[in-house]
């Protein structure tokens, strides 16, 4: 049962460090293994000579890569931290608390956020772009090969890149690592702190209210949203006019159609709570004092931290089962990958094949020498 108070008390603290660990934790760990395997499979599988003639296929790869290393950063920055870290402040273990990966965290922090974070936003936008690159194939017919060209999907990748990079460009000057001098133990920590333009209210109204909102979330959102929707009403109407024509209808334009609706989903559902998250974080700070904060349920510490842990576990759902979706509804995805992992069975099995005739020729060769180095012996013993 949660208290009253709205100070965050021992049992709060550990309730929320056991939703860190477990979820924040391990269940992340998992889920990001897992998006690191499939996004590997799908850079091999839209990287391949045949699946790179599509232009939405070439922000699909964008899409991977970001995803790839977005979830690689992750595991090392988030995941790994939590199951390390969290079990000494679990047990109370003072001495344990402050590690050398904890140190390095703060110390990398004001160089790997800002990256994860640009990172994030190329593939929002490359999401954004796929989708209305296929709107256009899907509307314009034969005069979409004038636009939806893998040489103007390319351009559109590379201005993408940068107006994410630029956006983020004030997050570089967010954080900075302090220097403190532990007086007892008389080592020298680093703690992740606001710098003074981070600290600065101005800076907080113009970055992450009037210009991060509308630009990670309004903007991409909206666009993505009619996008789609005019997309399904398009499949749609060539449904209707194929039924007028023949009684039957494809299944592949149920696939596209669902596949379409599903990304909606999910991109909404991940993207709508970590909307919410980032509004009240610039009200009220999860790492500031509860003593002052007004006695409302939805502002303990439990709900209010516990929330934030959901919302980054959202993060990584989002990055892991965007492509996953893709891969279950494009049949033509999943033969590419079919083929590769053949492939790739037949080189191990060849290779093996390769390394045991190696093994077995230095084998029979060693022992041939030994025997030739014996029967010398023996010789000069009778001559």
């Amino acid at each position: 049962m949660i208290s009253n108070s709205t100070r965050c008390t021992p049992a709060d603290e550990n309730f929320i460090l056991k939703i860190q660990l477990y979820l924040g934790g391990w269940t992340s760990l998992f889920i990001c293994l897992f998006g690191l395997m499939g996004t590997f499979i799908s850079i091999l599988v839209f990287g391949n000579t045949r699946m790179r003639t599509l232009s939405t296929n070439t922000y699909l790869l964008a899409l991977s890569i970001t995803n790839f290393i977005w979830l690689l950063l992750y595991i090392i920055t988030q995941a790994l931290r939590f199951i390390l870290i969290i079990p000494n402040f679990i047990e109370h273990n003072d001495e344990k608390r402050v590690s050398v990966y904890n140190q390095l965290y703060d110390r990398s922090s004001p160089y790997v956020i800002p990256l994860m974070n640009t990172f994030q936003l190329c593939s929002i936008y490359y999401t954004v772009a796929a989708s209305v690159d296929r709107y256009l194939y899907i509307s314009c017919g034969v005069k979409s090969d004038r636009y939806c060209t893998v040489r103007t999907a390319l351009k559109i990748i590379i201005i993408l890149t940068l107006f994410s990079s630029l956006c983020v460009l004030p997050n570089w000057l967010k954080y900075r690592a302090i220097q403190h001098i532990d007086i007892e133990t008389n080592r020298t920590r680093y703690k992740l702190e606001l710098t003074q333009v981070g600290q600065h209210l101005r800076f907080r109204q113009i970055f992450h209210v009037y210009g991060y909102i509308p630009i990670v979330y309004v903007l991409p959102s909206s666009i993505l949203i009619i996008t789609t929707l005019l997309t399904i009403r398009k499949l749609f109407q060539f449904r209707l006019q194929r039924q007028c024509l023949i009684n039957t209808v494809p299944n592949k334009r149920h696939s596209i159609t669902s596949m379409l609706i599903a990304l909606v989903l999910v991109f909404l559902l991940c993207r709508f709570p970590m909307l919410i998250n980032h509004i009240y974080e610039q009200q009220k700070s999860i790492t500031s004092d509860y003593d002052n904060i007004p006695q409302k349920f939805f502002l303990r510490c439990r709900i209010r931290r516990s929330f934030n842990t959901i919302v980054n576990f959202l993060q990584i759902i989002n990055a892991s089962g965007h492509l996953i979706i893709y891969c279950i509804f494009n049949e033509h995805f999943r033969r590419i990958t079919k083929e590769i992992i053949c492939l790739l069975r037949v080189k191990a099995k060849h290779k093996q094949k390769e390394c045991i005739e190696d093994i077995t020729y230095d084998c029979v060769h060693a022992c041939y020498t030994k025997k030739r180095r014996t029967a010398t012996q023996i010789t000069t013993i009778d001559l």
